[in-house]
């Protein structure tokens, strides 16, 4: 890669020049006529610079320029290397190294540092609906794992699901007050009941002191497994998970593992009275992490009732996920309301399991609204993901009839699932998001659409040739023109972008990239001929690449590529 020899020849420059060690950071100006990558490291080094005389970040820039260029290594791809402001330092790659380095992308380098990665995501307790807020932990998980696979990390994806505690309660409670249905369900059908129990359930928790109380006694009633609630309990749960399955299945979701509430909690519990004295205390009958010792909260891990909390369940899941994957790190993929509880239960796992220190890191995400407002499983009244896709395929179909095209359902099912995830991963996971549903099925930008019509308007264009085979990029007696250029230019950032995305959980970044990408290869598409121009070859090849990078790159996202659209 380009950037990487750039980095070894500017520190190998930095070293003779006997200047302090300290990092070396690349950056991609977003206008070209600042280079293909600038740095602004001779103003780091005018701050620490320990030789007696002071040199100005421009002196210092001058200085590491003259050494870069000087080095024979340097000059194979650099065309030139300029000093701009205080102190910047730009560089310019020859155009045939940008020929050279464009070919294959979609092959990404494998990390010389490959990791066990867990991750866990998904979240849905049984006996709820999914909803659209849920989906954002799904995409999310699954892109990421796409994400970190591709770096050559070997991933474990894992789900965990409250099957058993005070929501499943309120259900049980709900189903009793409502009567089983009679009749045959079908899956959506089934899992509309058991929202409609919850939420019937949840309310009158709130509003009524009796029925709260009869809900907290088949609590406690499940935790001793008693065998007149088994019944109901088991076929409410078998209808939920087989309920959650083609959902995975829509979202390409497939888990190696899944780990419930119903097979941790006794160990759960077991562990937390195990450390009382060590890492947790009694208080009032319960046992709590005095978490005020760390700079958190206190939080409740067994109530006095006996029964272990969220928190405490988790100690076991903590145990039982390290020993079915023996991971390096584990990323859980959890709305940003649980960054407190977070803090807390990975504080408490590191005292408890020392191993486990610094490998634990919640990835937070914000909240999904609708223009109505925020969502909310409590009061059933709910946008289901069945909802969604319904809604949005029938937007998908709405715009091909439109553009006189014949409706294809598998076409439609791709582009309405690209149009939700991508209007999922183009934010950055922490800020809450918005749901816009013209816009994220829009072909004129900033969607996913837009980029798998470019993907396809590729496609269509080399299937009118002959000469589209995947074949190195031909030598061109005439120099890239500007447009050639900047899509070559964004072609060699592809692989910077997918590790800075891992490196940083942040799936948006490639959505960005891909966008960018696709703008950039549409104007040229726009202004420079390709079929029976004097650069065929050379254009068919680009194009070719640009459609491997956007493939790949919507995979990487959890989203399919049609050929055509």
């Amino acid at each position: 890669m380009v950037k990487q020899q750039l980095l070894e020849d500017i520190k190998k420059a930095v070293e003779e020049l006997d200047y302090p060690t300290t990092d070396i950071v690349l950056s991609i100006p977003k206008n070209p006529q600042f280079g293909d990558y600038t740095m602004n490291l001779a103003l780091q080094l005018a701050k620490v610079k320990l030789t007696g005389d002071k040199q100005s970040p421009r002196e210092i820039a001058d200085e590491i320029v003259t050494r870069v260029k000087n080095l024979e290594s340097s000059k194979k791809y650099l065309a030139r290397v300029e000093v701009a402001g205080a102190g910047f330092i730009n560089f310019f790659i020859k155009d045939e190294q940008l020929l050279k380095n464009t070919n294959n992308l979609d092959s990404l380098p494998k990390s010389k540092t490959s990791k066990k990665i867990l991750v866990e995501y998904g979240h849905v307790n049984p006996l709820k609906e999914i909803h659209i807020g849920h989906l954002r932990t799904f995409i999310l998980g699954e892109s990421l794992s796409r994400i970190l696979e591709a770096l050559d990390n070997q991933v474990f994806r894992a789900n965990y699901q409250g099957d058993i505690g005070l929501h499943i309660a309120k259900a049980i409670w709900g189903i009793e007050q409502l009567g089983l249905p009679t009749g045959e369900l079908n899956l959506e059908e089934k899992a509309q009941f058991l929202g409609k129990a919850y939420a019937k359930g949840n309310t009158v928790y709130e509003e009524d002191p009796n029925f709260k109380k009869e809900i907290d006694q088949i609590n406690v009633r499940l935790y001793q497994k008693d065998p007149n609630l088994q019944e109901i309990y088991i076929l409410a749960r078998t209808w939920s998970l087989e309920y959650f399955e083609p959902i995975y299945v829509l979202l390409g979701v497939k888990y190696d593992a899944l780990f419930f509430e119903s097979e941790v909690f006794e160990r759960g519990k077991q562990i937390v009275f195990q450390n009382i004295g060590k890492v947790f205390e009694e208080n009032n009958g319960a046992v709590i992490f005095p978490g005020e010792k760390y700079g958190l909260h206190t939080r409740v891990f067994v109530t006095s009732a006996g029964n272990p909390t969220y928190e405490g369940k988790d100690m076991g899941l903590a145990e039982a996920e390290y020993k079915v994957f023996n991971y390096d790190n584990s990323i859980h993929v959890v709305a940003s309301e649980q960054e407190g509880y977070f803090r807390v239960i990975i504080k408490a796992i590191e005292l408890l399991f020392p191993y486990l220190k610094g490998k634990k890191y919640h990835l937070s995400y914000g909240l999904v609204d609708l223009k109505e407002g925020k969502m909310s499983s409590r009061t059933g009244n709910v946008v289901t993901v069945d909802d969604l896709v319904s809604v949005v395929s029938e937007k998908v179909r709405e715009i091909i009839k439109s553009n006189r095209l014949e409706v294809d359902q598998t076409i439609v099912k791709q582009v309405a699932l690209g149009a939700i995830k991508f209007a999922y991963l183009k934010f950055s996971p922490r800020p809450n998001m918005v749901f816009d549903l013209e816009e994220s099925v829009s072909l004129d930008g900033d969607s996913g659409p837009y980029i798998q019509y470019t993907h396809a308007r590729i496609q269509s264009v080399l299937k009118k040739s002959t000469s589209g085979e995947s074949k190195p990029i031909p030598e061109v007696k005439l120099a890239p023109d500007k447009l050639e250029r900047l899509v070559l230019r964004h072609l060699i950032y592809f692989p910077e972008a997918v590790e800075e995305a891992a490196s940083q959980s942040h799936p948006n970044l490639i959505a960005t990239y891909l966008l960018e990408l696709s703008r950039l290869y549409n104007l040229f598409y726009q202004e420079c001929r390709i079929i029976g121009s004097e650069k065929e070859a050379f254009r068919l090849k680009l194009s070719g690449e640009v459609g491997k990078v956007l493939k790949k790159g919507l995979y990487l996202l959890g989203i399919e590529s049609p050929e055509r659209m």
